[in-house]
């Protein structure tokens, strides 16, 4: 049987120094493109398409950011940038606690404490998340379609946090269903994992709960 498809690499096109927002100091970061790729039995073969998705990505932390933060000067700007993968989870996070058309307190708390927890302490608070699930509804997008837009945008290692948070979520019950673990590795697929790789994420998950 051979096996084929397509696959998005990230090409670095330059290199420089900025003030990365997550470590807070000036790093060294490589900016890329990203490009789909014809595979064979999962290996690139050659380029397909445009060159496309240009992006920043800092040696030090690995978090993707769009290209005008090399103008982010911190305590000038109003906000803080925030990196791809944080505004992917929020949204992410957010179409799943909304998916059954019911918002409970402890939902909203939930997925606070994901946030927290997979993005080493940072906040997310109940404003915030009001602020992007109104968001969220007004696009109208599926989970799958959103995944589709981001995807050039999160590393190998964000496309791991994301899968992770979103059993988090499908288990705050206690267990995972069979739909909601087909829906699982659906949207896996969406983020170019094999099931080989989502089982060794969740299996790592349970390693550290026993730990």
């Amino acid at each position: 049987m051979i096996l084929f498809g397509t696959k998005g690499r990230a090409i670095e096109m330059d290199r420089g120094q900025f003030h990365c927002p997550n470590c807070k100091i000036e790093k060294n970061y490589q900016k890329k493109y990203v490009q789909t790729w014809f595979t064979l039995y999962f290996i690139p073969i050659f380029p397909m398409g445009e060159k496309k998705n240009e992006h920043i990505e800092c040696e030090e932390c690995e978090n993707i950011y769009h290209l005008d933060v090399i103008d982010y000067k911190p305590g000038l700007n109003e906000e803080e940038l925030e990196s791809e993968y944080e505004k992917a989870l929020k949204n992410i996070l957010c179409m799943m606690i909304i998916a059954d058309k019911k918002i409970k307190d402890e939902e909203t708390k939930f997925v606070s404490n994901i946030f927290n927890k997979l993005t080493k302490k940072k906040n997310f608070p109940k404003s915030q998340i009001d602020k992007v699930i109104t968001q969220v509804k007004k696009k109208g997008l599926s989970v799958d379609d959103y995944l589709k837009d981001v995807r050039p945008y999160l590393n190998s290692g964000h496309r791991e946090l994301i899968v992770q948070a979103m059993y988090f979520v499908a288990a705050s019950d206690g267990h995972l269903a069979k739909k909601e673990s087909e829906l699982l590795m659906e949207t896996a697929k969406v983020l170019e994992m094999t099931p080989a790789h989502v089982k060794g994420v969740l299996s790592d998950l349970g390693k550290s709960k026993s730990n």
